[in-house]
């Protein structure tokens, strides 16, 4: 029997020591800042409202920095000036950062979130907003959603809620839509496409590198993301529509779930062609 030989490239490289060296120096560095941030989030943040806003889009600038992740962003013309909900597919623990690197955006979590070793207590000083996923508290949830949106901040949600594999968008729960449902309240839709590793395009095999789902363990995953030595991601802005003009949530969510698959699949293709 002959064995082809596997010419397919991989993006994960032995480090060099210097790369190595570079790495924790931006790591020492990041650790100081943070470190900076939060002190003054503590002492400050809450006195002062710009700063308490804003020290989150610092704080993943700073992250994405560490990580050498490059964001390009596409139609951001499209994007709404008095936007108050932001909706985007879902596929890595990365998206957060990438989409709150921009401005001040108010991010829906789990509430089991909330007690997650290090990751929960970032997620409490970025200002999230931790929700219990049962029918029995939809209604305090939704009012919790809707005094926050009223009060003129950004709110962000993943409709999917939860994390897919990169390889295509999942069914958005309607749901999420029901705090502004037949609301004078403007939807941005974004989509996030992660295209390259180290300089490879990504395909669905090299998909699972970024994308964190089903019952992948956060440990391993993270080591593995943190030895690539750059990733680009795309964030394509769409036209913003007004929740009032939809008859129900779930016509809402069902048109944005299209809208979103579309571009996204077509942002696969694209890649797949080249």
């Amino acid at each position: 029997m002959i064995v082809k030989e596997n010419f397919y490239l991989s993006p994960i490289n032995n480090s060099s020591f210097i790369e190595n060296s570079i790495f924790y120096l931006k790591f020492v560095f990041f650790t100081a800042v943070s470190a900076f941030l939060i002190a003054i989030s503590v002492l400050s943040g809450k006195l002062i409202s710009p700063i308490e806003k804003w020290l989150p889009v610092f704080f993943h600038k700073m992250l994405l920095w560490l990580l050498s992740i490059e964001v390009e962003i596409v139609h951001e013309s499209k994007r709404s000036r008095n936007g108050n909900l932001f909706i985007s597919n879902h596929l890595s623990y990365l998206d957060i950062p990438i989409l709150g690197s921009n401005f001040p955006l108010r991010f829906v979590a789990k509430s089991e979130v909330k007690s997650w070793p290090l990751f929960g207590f970032l997620a409490k000083k970025g200002r999230s907003i931790f929700i219990k996923r049962n029918k029995t508290d939809s209604f305090n949830q939704k009012n919790k959603i809707l005094d926050i949106l009223s009060s003129g901040e950004r709110v962000f949600i993943f409709p999917e809620g939860t994390t897919s594999d990169g390889n295509r968008v999942l069914e958005f729960k309607s749901s999420s839509f029901s705090s502004v449902e037949n609301q004078n309240f403007t939807i941005q839709p974004i989509v996030i496409v992660y295209s390259d590793l180290n300089g490879i395009p990504i395909n669905r095999w090299l998909r699972p590198l970024i994308a964190w789902y089903g019952n992948m363990d956060l440990k391993p995953h993270l080591f593995k993301l943190v030895g690539l030595m750059s990733i680009k991601a795309k964030l394509i802005y769409l036209e913003p529509v007004n929740a009032q003009n939809f008859e129900n949530r779930k016509d809402l969510s069902k048109y944005l779930e299209e809208r979103i698959r579309k571009v996204y699949s077509s942002a696969l293709s694209k890649k797949l062609a080249k």
